[in-house]
């Protein structure tokens, strides 16, 4: 009941708004446009492109934020720094056709000295060198392990290829720890009997810049300048830089404009196509430009809005014109649709109403749901997400309100047009086809058209109009309707739907989830080529996890020399760390092998001795690399913090990458002794750990919301329920063809997710609502007046969204290929579930009183019972009547139901039609109070009819 009342409230609102309107239109038509230019205006005046990676793509509260945040806190620097912004990074492969088989070869290690050097050399703007600005350490510029092998190579031998070992390399001695070269040799082949390195295919060479600010940035341009110019006809070079990758993503905004240009003129052609009739009266085609026009400019005031209220503009975020575009051309299909169904007999002002009462009552749910899906979407813990829906959300808004004003206003003047019968090009009047009918054919389909304004022809009008009906609507009324309600019809659908359904959850256990760093920029970058080239050759040995003890630090005491001892064991154990006592850092292990051999055992276990030799005997000497490891009180006389250093072993995948970082954690944090696990990996791992139950999560929240949205605004429960189970249908497949599909979920089908949340409510809705709400008696006729109100509106839906969004197919980055890869799914299914798999169900045999309950208008019964008395007696149907109580503007239509008194006895006919009279009254009151009639049955109120009145009258 709430729902009916909301649903009259509405469209006797939209009817009254539709005439005031349609009365002065310039207000509606000049405020959008100030509107949008002004906000447009100072809002990209304000435009900030911003892509900071961390922030974007990974969880706000993430596990790894945390424990790095402590790490730093306590004095250390993450160990592994390969990813760090004041990093340059050059991978050189052998090329295929050069005849080597080793990078270590003499001829490529001359090659990889050259680049060295000319890296070295490179110049900023300042004048400044690398050597001026790299990182310094006592023996000079801090260089990978693997290129000081390669310069004393060079300079104790030139002719015979490096002998070294993996993936330590150790030439100075048992007490030492030997180089670590799991991260700077790639494609390794190894002796059987041991680690001797017998070939290699790449070297990874890491410079640091010790500058910041716009030194940094203008050396690190130097430092890709070098390398890009590097040529070779031995090697291959490709690099990157701690800045690469936000610049390469910051590039596809400008790109994808000329996509968006693209798109908009498919949606022109599209619109003005759908919108052509040949009655050159009736045709809209500058209506269509409109329409598209006015969902650019939701998109001008939505962007600069949201941008004046100082968010910035991440680069997926490029990709919500596209969708914006779609919807507003999806609302003024429906516009267009609600005004063809008026009667051209009425004032323009009437028919307005009329047409605002229909459709902007659709647009309206339909906006609410769209706006609830992206709102429950900004609860979610990745900002990329977040952001994304505060635009679309905002937009969708803006949409919403220039269809209701600017496009309205702009149809009303077209209105006008059609009324006086002028033409849609010229303006100057046409004679109808009634009065041309002497006229050539020619003359009459250029310069002839509109509707008869008599009302004497208005059977001969509607006849006109049912000839004139689309051809997808013709087929959708004259074959799908049957098809559906067929048995056999039904059956070849539901096989078809539990097929789709089986490969979808089928390929849900089989979908890939996190986001590929190279999937973020454009197929072209060097940036793709270099992470192509590292998950090539560098993933058997992966990075370093910093174990980290933030104390209190009492390693003197035997058990937690033990427990650091079963923590190794642990990690020696894993299959993601598997013999990691070979390439685990660990300074206690090291400093009490150190005592040993030093004859100084005892100390082990005193306090005193323990402090004092560390600081003054191991770490000056053998253990020197380990005093980042170790941070002291000011007085030497504590251990606040300390870190051993794990490798991880084969860690190939993103799902391979959030395993190890949770065997990591798990491991540091068992047992007695209490620590963490830190790498800067980890931030981004942990949005492979989130994605998936974020999404879940904010599926179900939306699902849960829209069930409340269709509740309160469709005023059938049958429609809520079918709606909601559309809704999983569609985003149980969705996830699993995109699995088929090659697309992963990450952010961007997270965000897909969402969207198909308010569409899928859009499509499904409208048929059930459509059928449910029809007057027709059987469900043949139900279903053929629901496909050919809704049909034609959900197939231009969809293909319009899917034409605006049909050139980020061609568009070089897997970012925007991925998202209209899942828009297509949504359209695709969607639609399907709204003229094939929903119908199906509608159209499933249920109780007579649900089917009496389902209707939306009650009916006042006038039934005559007969009785026969004999065995074959049949009973006569009273016939149907149709009466309209004129009221003003409006009339609200009541039919006499059809009961036959050989399906009930006399007295349940009675209570039937009191029943329905109750219904019927209340309907007629509540639609003419929504019209703004004082007294829409004079003193007619609904009969309250108790227990003792029905007895009375049975």
């Amino acid at each position: 009941m709430v729902a009916k009342i909301l649903d009259s409230k509405l469209r006797g609102s939209f009817f009254h708004y539709g005439r005031v309107l349609a009365n002065c239109p310039a207000p509606f038509i000049v405020l959008p446009l100030v509107l949008s230019a002004v906000l447009g205006y100072f809002g990209g005046s304000r435009l900030i492109l911003g892509d900071d990676l961390e922030y974007l793509f990974t969880p706000e509260d993430g596990q790894a934020k945390k424990d790095g945040a402590a790490m730093r806190d306590a004095g250390f620097q993450p160990t592994d720094l390969t990813a760090s912004w004041s990093a340059g990074r050059v991978i050189v492969t052998i090329k295929d056709d050069s005849g080597n088989t080793s990078i270590l070869r003499s001829d490529s290690v001359d090659e990889i000295l050259r680049l060295n050097d000319a890296i070295c050399n490179a110049t900023n703007a300042d004048g400044e060198t690398f050597t001026d600005l790299c990182f310094r350490t006592e023996l000079g510029c801090l260089e990978s392990n693997i290129l000081g092998l390669m310069s004393n190579f060079r300079l104790l031998n030139t002719s015979q290829d490096m002998n070294i070992t993996y993936p330590y390399y150790n030439p100075f001695g048992e007490l030492w720890s030997g180089l670590y070269l799991g991260d700077e040799l790639g494609g390794v082949e190894t002796a059987r009997d041991s680690r001797t390195v017998l070939a290699a295919r790449a070297v990874q060479l890491i410079y640091h810049v010790n500058a910041t600010g716009q030194r940094r940035i203008s050396m690190m341009t130097a430092f890709h300048r070098a390398v890009a110019d590097f040529r070779s006809d031995n090697v291959l070079a490709f690099f990157t830089s701690g800045d690469s990758l936000n610049d390469e993503i910051l590039t596809l905004p400008e790109r994808v404009m000329p996509y968006l240009a693209v798109s908009g003129g498919l949606l022109i052609v599209f619109a003005v196509g759908s919108c052509t009739m040949t009655d050159c009266v009736l045709t809209k085609p500058w209506v269509a430009l409109v329409g598209v026009m006015s969902a650019g400019l939701a998109v001008a005031s939505s962007v600069g809005l949201v941008l004046l209220c100082g968010e910035t503009f991440p680069t997926h975020v490029a990709m919500v014109p596209f969708l914006l575009l779609g919807i507003g051309v999806d609302d003024m299909f429906i516009m267009i649709a609600s005004w063809r169904k008026t009667d051209p007999r009425l004032a323009v002002p009437e028919r307005t109403g009329h047409a605002l009462a229909d459709a902007a009552t659709a647009i309206t749910i339909t906006s609410i749901t769209d706006c609830v899906a992206f709102a429950v979407g900004t609860i979610t813990v990745f900002p990329a997400v977040r952001i994304f829906c505060i635009y679309a959300a905002v937009g969708v808004a803006f949409d919403y309100i220039y269809q209701i004003t600017f496009f309205a206003a702009i149809l009303s003047l077209a209105g006008r047009r059609e009324k006086a019968g002028r033409h849609w090009l010229t303006c100057h009047r046409v004679p109808t086809n009634e009065e041309a009918g002497q006229m050539s054919s020619i003359h009459r389909l250029c310069c002839s058209g509109g509707t008869p304004t008599q009302d004497g022809v208005s059977d001969q009008h509607q006849d006109d109009e049912d000839r004139r009906l689309p051809f997808v609507n013709k087929l959708l009324c004259n074959y799908l309707a049957p098809f559906v309600v067929n048995p056999l019809g039904k059956l070849s659908i539901l096989l078809i739907f539990i097929g789709y359904l089986g490969i979808g959850i089928w390929g849900c256990f089989h979908i890939r989830v996190g986001l590929e760093f190279e999937n973020l920029v454009a197929d072209d970058s060097f940036v793709k080529d270099f992470y192509r080239a590292e998950q090539q050759y560098f993933k058997e040995y992966g990075p370093k996890v910093d174990i980290v003890d933030t104390g209190p630090c009492e390693y003197w005491k035997k058990e937690v020399q033990e427990a650091v001892r079963n923590k190794m064991s642990s990690f020696d154990h894993s299959p993601f760390f598997k013999n990691s006592s070979t390439t685990a850092q660990v300074w206690l292990e090291d400093y009490l092998l150190f005592l040993n051999n030093t004859r100084n055992s005892n100390a082990a276990t005193d306090k005193t001795l323990f402090l004092f030799l560390l600081n003054t005997q191991f770490l000056p000497t053998v253990g020197r690399h380990h005093k980042m490891s170790i941070i002291f009180n000011s007085n030497f006389t504590a251990m606040e913090a300390s870190r051993f250093v794990v490798i991880a072993r084969n860690v190939k995948t993103k799902e391979q990458e959030k395993d190890m970082m949770l065997e990591a954690r798990r491991i540091s944090e068992h047992g007695p002794l209490k620590m963490s696990a830190y790498c800067i990996d980890f931030v981004f791992s942990d949005q492979i750990y989130e994605i998936f139950p974020s999404t879940l999560q904010t599926i179900l929240i939306a699902a849960a919301a829209m069930f409340v949205v269709s509740l309160i605004f469709i005023p059938h429960c049958i429609s809520t329920v079918l709606v909601t189970f559309a809704l999983v249908s569609i985003d149980a497949g969705l996830v699993g063809y995109m699995a088929l599909w090659g697309v992963q979920l990450d952010i961007i089908a997270t965000i897909s997710l969402i969207v198909c949340i308010g569409f899928s409510v859009d499509f499904s809705a409208h048929i059930t609502y459509a059928y449910v709400s029809s007057e027709a008696e059987t469900t043949g006729e139900k279903m053929r007046e629901a496909l050919q109100t809704v049909g034609m509106p959900i197939i231009q839906s969809s293909m319009s969204t899917v034409l605006g969004l049909l050139v980020l197919a061609f568009f070089p980055a897997y970012l925007f290929r991925s998202f209209f890869k899942t828009m297509f799914l949504v359209m695709v299914f969607g639609s399907a579930h709204g003229l094939l798999v929903l119908p199906v169900f509608l159209t499933t045999p249920c109780p007579k009183r649900c089917v009496s309950t389902r209707r939306r208008k009650g009916a006042i019964a006038n039934q005559k019972a007969k009785e026969t008395g004999k065995e074959n007696q049949t009973g006569e149907t009273t016939s149907l009547t149709e009466h309209s109580l004129h009221m003003g503007d409006n009339s609200f239509p009541m039919k006499r139901t059809h009961y036959s008194s050989s399906e009930m006895s006399r007295e349940e006919n009675i209570e039937r039609c009191l029943q329905d009279a109750e219904d019927t009254l209340l309907t007629v009151i509540l639609e003419g109070k929504a019209a703004g009639l004082d007294n829409p049955i004079l003193q007619v109120t609904p009969l309250s009819l108790n227990q003792e009145t029905r007895t009375t009258t049975l």
